[in-house]
């Protein structure tokens, strides 16, 4: 089990011990949560952190704000990585202040999917460097500049912004004008697509971000010098408490065999006994996940789903839409978001543990793009998350099972022809 990290340094099994208890003492020492809690840690491939400070962030409006907050208040260097960059309005505002944050002395570096951001001009990124920011492309989609063709459907999905190596961001937002409006504008199906999608990112400050650096430094060191970042002990400062929160950070890397963010999702719902609320934007789970959730349901666990109504990739629909018959008939709770495109990866267990990031659940996240989760161990943040998914589930209509064994026979067959294909979607 990976150990619990204090103030930069490793804690003894007696003192993680009197950490978690601690941590864990508003539960009412509940041996379930703390069960839970050991279950997902000896799934997870880095430690617990202590002293950490987490701020959950609803909607692009909401997070821009803080990003932009905090690299206005940069001293020293601003970490991008993100699966989008888009050229919008959006983008060239976050661009813009990056660019006068670099002509004021501050190191800016941003690493972008080169799949993910496919219809961002190449101009825009031109400009970035000729105002001095290091700009990087992951894994172009060019037979020379990526000679090792078959690695050109493992794209880097994360979402990551760290500033001074103190701060740091991640969730399921992207750099993109879909963002602009918040989801509570209630775009609808059409407008939706491109405008007020439904995410959550956090806010993290303390010891944890310490490590979303040294994943940004592992991505960027994959596209130039290897230690530039990772190697230098500048860009990792020692970062005093900021709160009382437990988190870990849990990544997924396409080019490793470490399968602990998979492993992090089969324990949080073998190990739930209260609750699972989990809100999905592209939910096309294996069969050993959909076995977890439908347990669960039947040993009296409150498991709801929250899922689109509509999407930018119907084939992901019909593969959610699949899972539907076996879920409820299990007794799982299934709701689909109405007015705005969804777009969020979160999960909430047991008032205990939060997981949100970039992570879809379906095979490709798990096996073939560098995605990343954080998981927060926290009543406070647990009851926030809680409160967002009430929130959604009220804009949301209920799936029932009488209704949904109505279908049309069309809608049987795209979800049968689909499901045969899931595991590359």
């Amino acid at each position: 089990m990976p150990p619990i990290v204090a103030r930069q340094r490793e804690l003894s099994e007696d003192a993680s011990d009197k950490v978690l208890q601690k941590a864990l003492e508003r539960y009412k020492d509940d041996a379930a949560a703390r069960e839970l809690v050991d279950s997902i840690r000896r799934y997870s491939s880095a430690p617990l952190t202590t002293g950490n400070r987490v701020n959950v962030l609803i909607d692009g409006p909401q997070t821009y704000s803080a990003m932009e907050a905090a690299v206005r208040a940069a001293r020293h260097d601003i970490h991008v990585e993100t699966f989008i960059f888009g050229a919008g309005d959006v983008g060239q505002r976050f661009a813009d202040l990056l660019a006068q944050r670099r002509s004021e002395g501050i190191e800016v570096r941003v690493l972008y999917d080169a799949l993910g951001s496919r219809e961002t001009p190449p101009e825009f990124f031109a400009k970035m460097r000729q105002q001095q920011i290091e700009v990087r492309e992951f894994r172009p989609m060019n037979v020379v500049k990526t000679p090792e063709v078959w690695n050109f459907h493992n794209r880097d999905h994360r979402k990551i912004i760290v500033v001074d190596g103190k701060v740091g961001f991640t969730g399921g937002i992207n750099i993109d004008s879909t963002y602009e409006s918040a989801s509570t504008s209630r775009p609808g199906p059409e407008q939706g697509l491109e405008d007020g999608w439904r995410d959550t990112h956090i806010e993290i400050d303390g010891p944890a971000v310490a490590q979303l650096q040294t994943l940004f430094a592992e991505s960027w060191g994959q596209t130039g010098d290897p230690d530039e970042v990772r190697g230098n002990a500048k860009y990792f400062p020692t970062i005093a408490p900021a709160g009382d929160e437990l988190v870990t950070i849990v990544a997924n890397d396409s080019e490793s065999d470490d399968r602990s963010l998979y492993g992090t999702y089969l324990a949080a719902f073998k190990g739930s006994t209260k609750r699972l609320w989990l809100t999905h934007a592209y939910f096309a789970p294996n069969e050993e996940l959909l076995t977890a959730m439908s347990d669960a349901a039947q040993r009296g666990v409150d498991v709801r789903l929250i899922v689109p109504s509509f999407t930018d990739s119907r084939i992901v629909l019909n593969a959610t839409q699949a899972t539907f018959t076996r879920l409820l008939k299990a007794g799982v709770r299934i709701y689909e978001l109405k007015d705005a495109l969804l777009h969020a990866k979160s999960v909430v267990i047991d008032s205990t543990v939060s997981i949100i990031g970039s992570s879809n659940l379906d095979m490709r996240s798990f096996l073939h793009n560098d995605e990343v989760n954080a998981i927060v161990i926290s009543r406070d943040t647990a009851q926030r998350m809680e409160e967002v998914f009430q929130r959604d589930q009220q804009a949301a209509r209920p799936v029932e099972l009488a209704r949904w064994e109505r279908r049309s026979l069309w809608q049987r067959t795209k979800e049968f022809f689909v499901n045969m294909f899931s595991y590359w979607i």
